[in-house]
């Protein structure tokens, strides 16, 4: 510790924590279900956030007041596999709760002796200590006297929240009151973990849960969880989706169409793990199209949100296809939506081998087809009248030679060099031999 206190108190971090339990006794089988920690500095100012639902490992019996249900906690993870996400969260901070002994009662078992010294700054007490006259000591309480927003109470996350604003309120207080070395003295205590785990951010929200609990009861759901579990010789994938396509053309899935998918998927020999595969295939094309102007507008996420849920894909899941997508080969250039929108139903026929390369690999024609019809474009396998731009590679040496040749100079189909034709729809390429 610095020998200037001030300077101390700017420097350091507060690991403000809420908990939500089944009950008030770890000693008498209570667990923890729900934990958020919001780490803070002298001034306020939000660092980090973490919040997850715990698995208790038992029943949630009962109503609870925090609403938090056995379908919710369901696919959380236990409390051993976020404990490096709480150890590094709480590493050299000063640890801040409301109630800290309530807080310390649960972490410590959980936390299976991780830390022993378990000391900190308890806002129950630090209010009792400069606003002695106000007699209030539940979190609510506080937060109405000192106007703090609490819309959303037994939720860790809001009552964390709460907390940290509750702190730097009372904090305030006190040094209006007392002397500023005190406060280093009396409530800077730093936590020290040795060989202290890396974070892994394993986590699982209220939201999540919920949309989670909500796919587990849908039809599809049910229906594909009796499908075999060994795959057939084949996989007729593109018959699968040309009803998928048309089932969700409506972006409502009938009993009707989910019985067909599922007798479908059962004829084909389709286990749930390659339905699965090509629900999240289907996403991650539709995702892709959506993300090729680098922004997903609230109309395209509701739209991708729904399919996800009617197909049954987790969130997470989504959220993984979605930034597996942004990090993608950079494919798209800037600027060129409007572009494309004049070029929309334009017909491409490719001819000969072409060049350009994607990220080193070269473009061939199935990539190339996939790139034309997700901007839009229509691709055509012979020249013709209709066709509106022959794209090659040797456009510089083009002759008569070769029918789709002949053609495009009988119909004056317009000849384009490959590479300024990828550059015309945005596509980043590199043509260089």
């Amino acid at each position: 510790m610095t020998s200037d206190p001030i300077l101390e108190l700017y420097k350091h971090q507060f690991a403000v924590i809420s908990l939500e339990t089944t009950g008030i006794s770890p000693q008498h089988g209570d667990h923890l279900i729900e934990l958020a920690i919001q780490t803070v500095n002298w001034n306020g100012e939000l660092l980090d956030s973490y919040e997850t639902l715990v698995h208790p490992g038992k029943d949630i019996e009962g109503f609870q007041i925090h609403g938090i249900t056995d379908e919710m906690v369901k696919n959380a993870p236990s409390i051993s596999e976020i404990a490096p996400d709480i150890l590094s969260r709480l590493n050299g901070k000063t640890l801040v709760a409301h109630d800290l002994d309530f807080a310390i009662r649960f972490l410590q078992p959980a936390l299976n002796g991780e830390l022993t010294d378990f000391k900190g700054i308890c806002t129950l007490k630090l209010a009792n200590l400069v606003a002695p006259e106000s007699g209030l000591r539940r979190l609510e309480q506080l937060c109405t006297y000192y106007d703090i927003d609490l819309s959303e109470r037994h939720t860790a996350k809001a009552d964390s929240l709460a907390t940290a604003k509750l702190f730097s309120i009372l904090k305030n207080l006190y040094n209006q009151q007392f002397e500023i070395e005190d406060f280093v003295k009396d409530f800077l205590f730093v936590i020290t973990i040795e060989d202290c785990p890396k974070e892994r951010n394993i986590f699982i929200k209220r939201k999540e849960a919920r949309n989670i609990a909500n796919i587990q009861k849908t039809r599809l759901y049910d229906l594909l969880n009796r499908l075999t579990s060994n795959a057939g010789d084949s996989v007729p994938v593109r018959q699968y989706l040309n009803v998928l396509d048309r089932a969700l053309a409506d972006r409502i899935l009938s009993e009707r169409e989910i019985v067909s998918l599922v007798e479908l998927a059962s004829d084909y020999k389709l286990s749930k793990d390659q339905v699965m595969e090509i629900h999240e295939e289907y996403l991650r094309k539709l995702i892709r199209i959506y993300l090729l102007d680098e922004i997903l507008t609230n109309t395209e996420m509701e739209d991708i949100n729904l399919v996800s849920e009617l197909l049954c894909i987790l969130p997470k899941d989504l959220k993984l296809l979605i930034e597996y997508e942004r990090t993608k080969i950079q494919i798209t250039t800037p600027g060129v939506q409007k572009q494309l929108k004049s070029l929309k139903g334009k017909s491409v026929c490719f001819s000969g081998h072409l060049n350009c390369k994607i990220n080193g690999q070269r473009i061939d024609r199935e990539l190339a087809q996939q790139l034309v019809k997700e901007r839009g474009l229509i691709v055509k396998r012979v020249v013709s009248k209709n066709v509106d731009y022959l794209i090659t590679a040797q456009v510089d040496s083009f002759s008569a030679k070769g029918r789709k040749n002949r053609k495009a100079m009988e119909y004056h189909v317009n000849v384009m060099d490959e590479k300024i034709f990828w550059e015309m729809i945005g596509v980043a390429v590199d043509c260089n031999e």
